[in-house]
């Protein structure tokens, strides 16, 4: 009997729901590992929403869809005023304005347009990066982010397993969303290796609570496990050693789209794939009649599947297209 190796340890998936396709629509939020995964979402022509910017820690993303649900508008109170730029402890650098007034209504727009999606029964996929929190001394309140403000305002803390599990219950409490929770596979150095791992630790806990209590609808998705355990080398980072490289993110949503897509949908990315291709070649003698014909087919072949896409207009590779042929 022949035996060949596959020279690596693969992650065991326990779930594997398989119910996902592109009538689906999907709000990704929390650490940057969830800006990468919400690109992947959009260029396979998903419905995606990934608001707030970067968010790190478990008890910020649960205070903001707090607020969302119980209909409480940020306020002047959430801002902070760094030079002539506004900025928010909810989100990342990301929002700004230099009135006030502008900012508040750009967040609190969009905490309307995740609110709709959570009504329309929206999937969560959130990811935890660290169980390390900054409170604002003055009040207690754990910030999103310090907007490089003076360390001696804030009180820098591990919050507890049984912290995350309480903040995210009363959020799962009151949704009846289907909710995908995972762990950033960015390791956090500036805490050291150590402290990094009682930090995941933390947080992997937590989780397998909640997916306890709430097993029905909320599942955990290996992403830690399966840079850290599966690929488990050098090669699969950046150049920073920190964050996965682009072949990491790729394979980890090959996994993703494995485990949750229904086999339709699977199908259909082959077929977003090769328009993907074409969009992205560019002629070696410039426009010509033969490259003209190319673009003709791209469109066609766009137009023929638009309506597997129902919420996902092509509208801007559209565009695209007719500038080049007009």
């Amino acid at each position: 009997m022949s035996y060949s190796p596959n020279f690596r340890t693969e992650v065991d998936f326990k779930d594997s729901l398989k119910c996902f396709d592109h009538s689906d629509s999907f709000i990704l939020i929390g650490s940057c590992f969830s800006l990468e995964m919400s690109k992947l979402f959009k260029q396979n022509c998903f419905n995606v929403l990934n608001p707030y910017g970067t968010i790190y820690n478990p008890i910020s993303t649960a205070f903001n869809i707090k607020k969302l649900l119980n209909k409480q508008p940020f306020t002047q109170k959430d801002i902070i005023k760094n030079d002539d730029v506004y900025l928010s402890w909810s989100h990342s650098g990301k929002y700004y304005n230099n009135d006030s007034q502008l900012l508040l209504k750009k967040i609190n727009q969009e905490q309307n347009d995740i609110f709709n999606l959570i009504q329309k029964k929206a999937t969560l996929i959130i990811t935890f990066g660290t169980s390390y929190l900054y409170e604002l001394e003055e009040n207690n309140k754990v910030v999103a982010n310090c907007h490089k403000q003076s360390k001696e305002l804030f009180l820098k803390r591990r919050c507890s397993i049984i912290e995350i599990v309480n903040s995210w219950r009363e959020v799962l409490k009151n949704t009846k969303n289907k909710v995908i929770l995972t762990v950033s596979p960015v390791r956090h150095l500036k805490e050291g290796l150590v402290k990094n791992n009682l930090s995941k630790s933390v947080l992997l806990l937590a989780i397998d609570q909640l997916c306890k209590e709430f097993s029905d609808r909320v599942s955990y998705f290996p992403s830690y496990e399966l840079l850290m355990d599966e690929l488990r080398d050098y090669r699969f980072y950046g150049k920073d050693w920190i964050h996965p490289s682009a072949e990491a993110v790729d394979f980890i949503w090959k996994k993703f789209t494995e485990q949750y897509l229904n086999k339709n949908a699977l199908d259909f990315l082959v077929d977003i794939s090769k328009i993907r291709s074409a969009l992205a070649h560019r002629p070696k003698f410039g426009i010509n009649n033969e490259y003209l014909n190319f673009l003709e087919k791209t469109l066609y072949n766009i137009n023929e599947i638009k309506a597997r896409t129902p919420k996902y207009d092509w509208k801007e590779e559209i565009l695209v297209i007719n500038s080049l042929i007009n």
